[in-house]
């Protein structure tokens, strides 16, 4: 089966449901989230359900899961994982048990499966219009998957400093064998998606420019160790860095490129390693997981200087061990009544997802016959017009719950 054939077929492509549409009907209806309906939230996550194993889970990637994210269309459940070899993996949640063709014994269980990177697919995102899957992997490289021109696309790639690379716009970006991608984080001011930042393991945040014959804006060192998350406030000024140096910190990109050592504009010591760092969509609060055993909320971080102090700080157990992916508490990317949320695993027996209001506030502990193991990395669907919650685990299985 050819790259073609298995993109004819891919069911994220469909907005009726049929298997062999054109692929760039996915970006066709989406519009931004309207939010949730008129039905108070609190009744709407009481409703998400993990009951039924034979609908709400499947086995997505052949190994550990590292990074997930939902499809924006409005319409499907279009769940992406990227796992610890370089497979991603695609599941239409819609597709499980539809019928193929004429052969009336055999159904799909919706999931297909590519492999565009050699090492771990540690960040995926898609643009704002749904029509390209931007993918960081620890081989060093960014692929597009493009609806359009239907292939994996290389839109970035690090090189170390020998001149035959001289051309090629990751030049002087690769440190050696210690050295790989840990993050990417598209920026959101500009819809296209070819330009992002990226974290990597020596301690840098790259900006990138993938426009035209592309460019590095800027390869600023800003830490001592490895970053595990950059991000960056919706105003676009302010971005957030956190990692293995145990400091959350805040920076300016107008500030960059600068060939003086630079400074935060404001940070945190969690006292042990951070996880993530993220904005909330709204931009007021900044949320963090550490391996503190916190889920830290920072109120105004964008706005302060010097030592920040959260307003509140969540415990929770984060020790996952060396064979489960690290927890990543993420933001829902709208607000519903003016009330921002977010998800994050648990290690709690039985099995749950937990969502939180911004205040921090446990709104939800979602269990279910669906959910037997950890789920280390999850998301919402970020345009659907009630909260549903993807959670991958260490077994390349994702559930959802809707």
């Amino acid at each position: 089966e050819t790259l073609s054939d298995i993109i004819d077929d891919l069911p994220i492509v469909s907005s009726n449901k049929k298997r062999n549409s054109s692929p760039t009907s996915v970006a066709k209806g989406i519009s931004p989230s309207s939010g949730i309906t008129s039905k108070p939230m609190r009744n709407h996550l009481n409703s998400l359900s993990l009951d039924d194993a034979e609908t709400c889970v499947a086995k997505v990637t052949p190994d550990r899961v590292y990074s997930v994210v939902c499809h924006p269309s409005p319409d499907n459940i279009i769940t992406c994982a990227g796992d610890k070899k370089g497979y991603l993996g695609i599941w239409n949640v819609d597709q499980y048990g539809v019928a193929l063709g004429d052969e009336a014994s055999a159904s799909s269980d919706g999931v297909h499966l590519f492999k565009p990177h050699a090492g771990a697919i540690s960040s995926l995102a898609w643009n704002s219009s749904g029509t390209s899957l931007f993918s960081a992997s620890y081989d060093g490289s960014v692929r597009a998957f493009d609806a359009n021109k239907e292939v994996f696309e290389e839109v970035f790639a690090t090189y170390d400093d020998d001149k035959i690379f001289k051309e090629k716009v990751g030049y002087g970006t690769d440190q050696g064998y210690n050295s790989w991608i840990q993050s990417m984080e598209l920026d959101h001011r500009y819809e296209s998606g070819k330009c992002f930042f990226l974290s990597t393991s020596e301690g840098r945040v790259i900006h990138i420019d993938s426009r035209a014959k592309g460019k590095v804006t800027f390869n600023q060192v800003l830490s001592p160790k490895k970053i595990n998350t950059v991000n960056l406030h919706p105003e676009g000024y302010i971005m957030a860095t956190a990692g293995l140096s145990t400091f959350v910190e805040l920076w300016d990109v107008r500030n960059m490129p600068s060939t003086k050592k630079l400074k935060s504009l404001a940070s945190h010591c969690a006292g042990r390693s951070i996880n993530s760092a993220y904005f909330s969509p709204n931009g007021t609060k900044l949320l963090t997981t550490t391996q503190s055993n916190t889920l830290d909320i920072y109120e105004g971080a964008h706005l302060a200087s010097g030592v920040v102090k959260p307003m509140n700080s969540i415990r929770h157990d984060n020790q996952t061990g060396r064979w489960l992916s690290t927890f990543m508490a993420r933001w829902h990317p709208g607000t519903f009544s003016d009330q921002e949320m977010f998800v994050v695993g648990s290690m709690q027996q039985p099995r749950t997802i937990e969502i939180f209001g911004g205040d921090g506030e446990l709104m939800r502990e979602i269990r279910g016959d669906a959910l037997t193991a950890v789920a280390s990395r999850c998301c919402f669907h970020p345009n659907a017009n009630k909260p549903i919650v993807i959670g991958g685990n260490s077994s390349g299985r994702l559930t959802v719950a809707r």
